[in-house]
């Protein structure tokens, strides 16, 4: 890694740049500790928009793709390693659904009846 690129990282970045390097390293000299599996590893890193996945993508030249609800996505490679940033295409609804169907999923366990706080019945 040159100068210039590490002096325009900040240091939050430069820390996490530097422990990947030194990871790297370490596994290299303790083979025993990568895991032995078939395929890539996937490392998830929200972008939480669809248009900043768009701009990630266009910076380094890398398709986006859509899923059936509209969000984007984009993938780099190293070796068996993928990362995988991605991001919606409505945020907040997306946040509201998750937590809607974890409510769902929680009151199903436990025997629980979910019901609107204005007590009207639920759609």
């Amino acid at each position: 890694m040159s100068e210039t690129t590490v002096s325009a990282l900040t240091e939050h970045q430069a820390a996490y740049v530097a422990g990947l390097v030194e990871l790297a390293g370490w596994l290299s000299n303790n083979p025993d500790a990568i895991p032995q599996y078939h395929g890539e590893r996937t490392i998830n890193r929200p972008l939480q928009t669809n248009g900043a996945v768009e701009v990630f993508a266009a910076r380094h030249d890398l398709d986006v793709f859509y899923d059936d609800w509209g969000n984007a996505s984009t993938d780099v490679t190293f070796g068996g390693i993928s990362f995988h940033f991605y991001g919606y295409a409505d945020p907040d609804g997306n946040r509201d659904r998750i937590y809607r169907r974890f409510a769902e999923e929680y009151a199903a366990e436990h025997d629980l009846a979910l019901v609107p706080a204005d007590g009207s019945e639920r759609s």
